[in-house]
């Protein structure tokens, strides 16, 4: 991995700071466009220019975590704050996000220096995993790099886990390009597509929370049984339990669940299926279901 001039780092350092507004940039066309101008209007990049973007300009360690943290978001513990001090380090705060939300740096990271495209995608997958208190799922697929042999094992899972998100892709020629220095475009484009990622899945989970369905089944006079059913889950991850049962005054027998989201790490069959539990209440009761809060 090449070293970044002093002179260049000193350059491009600003370059993924806050702006104080969106401007287009002249160096950056068609769906590109779309994407950097979102990114500035949030305060996730910069131009080095006010009008140039400069998109096949290298990014250096402590530029690449910067622009991942922004673009997801992620937020310093509370107690960090009185940590962020010493000139000339403008970007103290971005490594203390990036730690304060359990994201290992890759060994040998150095701040300076240009950060390789593997060693990117093992950062940014960590950000992504951090906005979910379980991580994501993996999913039993195998995307076929023709250079899997330049991957360094350590980010192998990262690289597999952003193709089969779709938060990056493969070349025409099916290469990943691992030991290449990440351009701006490319982590721009990365890091978009991962914020859209993780704004869809906790869209999905916000709905999921409404599908829930109630069916009471007779096993003889005295007992029902009560079967809760969670509908069109993507992986026999996201399962269904029941907390506890509230019995009320008024007859009713309020039985409480809660969402069970995928290990992380763990292997999962991508296809769409429903999960179910079920439990038993006297006949006495009339039932309802609610969320565990």
């Amino acid at each position: 991995m090449n070293k970044m001039k002093m002179t260049a780092a000193i350059l491009l350092a600003g370059s993924l700071l806050m702006g104080t507004s969106a401007s287009a940039f002249k160096d950056v066309k068609g769906h590109d466009a779309k994407i950097t101008e979102s990114l500035q209007e949030r305060g996730v990049i910069q131009g080095n220019s006010q009008d140039k973007f400069v998109p096949q300009g290298k990014l250096t360690g402590a530029q690449s975590v910067q622009m991942i943290v922004k673009a997801l978001g992620l937020k310093a513990k509370e107690e960090s704050y009185t940590k962020r001090s010493g000139p000339n380090n403008w970007y103290k705060t971005s490594l203390q996000i990036a730690e304060d939300n359990g994201i290992k740096l890759p060994k040998n990271f150095d701040p300076k220096a240009e950060l390789s495209r593997e060693a990117f995608a093992y950062l940014l997958m960590q950000a992504v995993d951090s906005t979910t208190p379980s991580g994501y799922a993996t999913v039993t697929m195998l995307v076929i790099l023709n250079d899997s042999d330049q991957v360094n094992k350590v980010y192998a899972n990262s690289i597999q886990m952003i193709l089969l998100s779709k938060i990056a892709t493969l070349d025409d020629k099916g290469k990943f390009y691992p030991k290449q220095s990440v351009t701006r475009i490319e982590a721009a484009r990365m890091v978009y597509n991962a914020a859209e990622f993780v704004e869809e899945l906790k869209k999905s989970e916000v709905n999921n929370q409404e599908e829930v369905y109630l069916s009471v089944e007779k096993v003889n006079d005295k007992i029902n049984k009560v079967v809760l059913t969670r509908l069109n889950q993507p992986n026999p991850g996201y399962g269904i339990a029941v907390s506890k049962i509230e019995f009320t005054e008024q007859g009713k027998a309020i039985v409480y669940y809660k969402l069970l989201s995928p290990k992380p790490n763990y292997g999962y069959i991508q296809v769409i299926s429903d999960t179910k539990t079920e439990t038993y209440v006297s006949s006495e009761y009339t039932v309802e279901i609610a969320p565990q809060k």
